[in-house]
């Protein structure tokens, strides 16, 4: 009986970690399919203002993206170390969605209060990226580097819960870009990001609350 209750317990302590896992995984995708979006319908929204010539795209959008995601990355790293990593990533989701929701709604007056300073395209289109874009995908960056240390029990355990969070998310990232690229760049873009960032920021309180539980519990 006494056996049967431990084997019992430990099912389903299995069970529970699995199922946190997959939660944590599941959350590193949706997070980085929402960077790709975001970054894929960027280059439309300054298009507009700015051109769209191979310094636009490549030297303003994905610059401003890949340095926002290395600040992201770092600050990751120090979050993932503290007690309430869980509740401060749930904050960082949620603001990040707000930020996406409200997005098409201040890109006008950045980029006209952009254009009537002088600056030519270059550098006037990374200066509005910068503005427009680092905010949120700071954010999101913090999400891989958090959930691979949750998924690390052990230090031998670290280089798989890396390999598994990155690639999964990058998995997720790459069918948002296909996606976005392919299909939702046909429809209203203030629509899309809207209820991209309505999503994130229902993401970011499911988190929030988890974390808040489980604090309240382990108390």
């Amino acid at each position: 009986m006494f056996r049967e209750s431990v084997k019992e317990a430990e099912l389903n302590s299995d069970r529970n970690s699995k199922v946190r896992t997959a939660a944590a995984v599941l959350v590193a995708c949706l997070c980085g399919w929402f960077v790709m979006e975001l970054e894929i319908l960027g280059v439309r929204m300054l298009a507009p203002y700015f051109g769209s010539a191979v310094y636009v795209v490549t030297g303003s959008v994905i610059g401003t993206f890949l340095l926002s995601l290395s600040v992201g990355y770092l600050l990751g790293g120090r979050l993932s170390a503290l007690k309430n990593s869980g509740i401060l990533l749930g904050v960082f989701i949620l603001l990040a969605g707000v930020w996406t929701a409200v997005l098409p709604f201040f890109t006008g007056p950045v980029c006209d209060r952009i254009f009537d300073w002088g600056l030519d395209e270059k550098w006037g289109s990374l200066l509005a990226a910068l503005v427009l874009f680092a905010v949120p995908t700071t954010f999101l960056g913090t999400v891989s580097p958090t959930v691979v240390r949750w998924l690390t029990q052990r230090p031998e355990e670290a280089g798989v819960s890396a390999g598994l969070v990155m690639a999964l998310s990058t998995i997720a990232s790459f069918a948002g870009c296909v996606v976005t690229a392919f299909y939702l760049i046909l429809y209203s873009m203030r629509l899309v990001l809207s209820i991209s960032g309505l999503i994130l920021a229902l993401l970011g309180m499911v988190v929030l609350v988890t974390a808040l539980v489980r604090r309240k519990q382990n108390a």
